[in-house]
């Protein structure tokens, strides 16, 4: 059965180590099955690779699309190592989860689908391209530098989303950039303490940006409004993509901050310390911290403060901007782009808007085939999180490109969870549009 199929396909994936950066094991696991099944393929110096599968039907060549890699987050106490363990993955009737680490789901779904159809030589579908990327958690580097002459296809269906009664028809475009403060430690004749906030609400930030206004970073910072203290190191957030979930503050003060500070989310402890930034220093991080604003902005607008690190004297901010508006995307981004409180600003990637085009055939056909299978239509999704399929788009001309994507929940935490009921849905579209575009 195609159910169990998907099931099994998608367990050999999750047994290999797949983080953003690492993704050559998986890549060289699809470049075998490519061998095994006598297919063509292209493999470049970024692990991002193309395999072609020639058809048994007339039509239109077409490509399916999702990244390799995967966004790793474990559980406090898990001794996971993402670089050598594969996922432990639990089944239970038709819910799919890990034990203590984020699941992988996104895109693990779409690579156990993809992996499907390249095994299955009892389909009817024309040629076929399957175009796997590196790193699209991170820098989107495999969708930016795959040389994109070796793909045929003009039509191309993206997997990288998260509702099966939906059709992505356009997404915002997003700047990331570093946001980077180098300041001097003071040794100081003052208290010194730890503050801890873990545990807040999380996810992807395209996903649940309205949590991303109270993410950990932020509520700690606001606790320290008004209050003499000089920072020393603050750091939070794992990836700039999601909403920072944990965040640890040293600083000195004359306050008695346990009294002050600890709540039921706030866990303050005295330690033994003796610098510090000035107090010139401790404003200006927090000044930008909260110049950087998170959460929604504006209808078509959001933010998200995702990352924040420091190494030795150096406070290192990673903030993404997003909006599926161009003029007030590049607008807001000059306006924040500034050094009035001297950090130094260092360009990481920048994406652009994927407008929506009600003319788009792979548009039309999905809308058809999906009312024919349940007399419905799909919810049409202009997505606030950014996605490959614009970098894509921008670099093969006339390109027409959908997203779609089996049902998921809390991606991107520990808590993931996706449906095996939903990954067949999504199959069963498939296969019906590859045999009538």
């Amino acid at each position: 059965m195609v159910k169990d199929v998907l099931i099994n396909n998608f367990l050999r994936i999750s047994k290999i180590p797949r983080m953003s950066g690492n993704e050559k094991q998986i890549s060289d696991f699809f470049v075998e099955v490519a061998k095994n099944n006598n297919l063509d393929y292209y493999q470049d110096e970024n692990n991002n690779l193309l395999i072609k599968k020639k058809g048994n039907i007339a039509g239109n060549t077409i490509a399916l699309q999702a990244h390799l890699d995967m966004v790793c987050v474990k559980k406090e106490g898990s001794s996971h190592d993402f670089y050598t363990d594969g996922i432990d993955v639990v089944i239970n009737g038709d819910e799919v989860t890990a034990k203590d680490t984020s699941l992988g789901a996104d895109q693990g779904v779409g690579l156990a689908l993809m992996l499907t159809l390249i095994e299955d030589n009892e389909l009817d579908h024309p040629n076929l391209e399957f175009l796997f990327t590196v790193e699209e958690e991170t820098t989107f580097k495999g969708a930016v530098t795959f040389p994109y002459d070796k793909v045929s296809s003009k039509k191309m269906i993206n997997l990288d989303y998260c509702m099966d009664n939906a059709i992505v028809v356009a997404s915002a475009g997003d700047k990331v950039d570093e946001y980077i403060y180098e300041g001097k430690l003071i040794k100081k004749d003052l208290n010194s303490y730890k503050l801890i906030i873990k545990g807040l609400s999380g996810g992807n930030s395209g996903e649940n940006i309205e949590a991303s206004g109270n993410n950990a970073i932020i509520t700690l910072i606001n606790n320290l409004l008004d209050k003499d203290v000089y920072i020393k190191s603050i750091n939070g957030g794992t990836f700039e993509n999601d909403i920072a979930t944990n965040c640890e503050i040293v600083l000195q003060s004359d306050l008695d901050l346990i009294s002050e500070l600890s709540n039921s989310s706030i866990k303050v402890e005295k330690i033994d310390d003796d610098e510090s930034f000035s107090l010139e220093d401790t404003k200006n991080i927090i000044n930008q911290i909260l110049e950087l604003k998170s959460g929604f902005i504006s209808k078509t607008a959001s933010g998200n403060l995702g990352m924040i690190k420091t190494i030795d004297n150096k406070i290192v901010i990673t903030y993404l901007y997003r909006s599926t508006n161009e003029e007030e995307l590049n607008s807001f981004y000059d306006n924040i782009n500034n050094e009035k409180y001297n950090f130094r600003i260092k360009k990481l990637y920048d994406d652009r808007i994927w407008k929506l085009n009600k003319d788009s055939y792979m548009f039309n056909k999905y809308k058809e085939i999906y009312n024919n299978l349940f007399h419905d239509n799909p919810i049409e999704i202009i997505a606030q999180g950014g996605l490959e399929i614009a970098s894509i788009q921008k670099r093969i001309d006339g390109l027409d490109i959908i997203s779609i994507g089996a049902n998921m929940e809390n991606i991107h935490t520990a808590d993931e969870i996706t449906y095996i009921s939903s990954w067949k849905k999504i199959y069963d579209i498939i296969i019906n549009l590859l045999k009538n575009v």
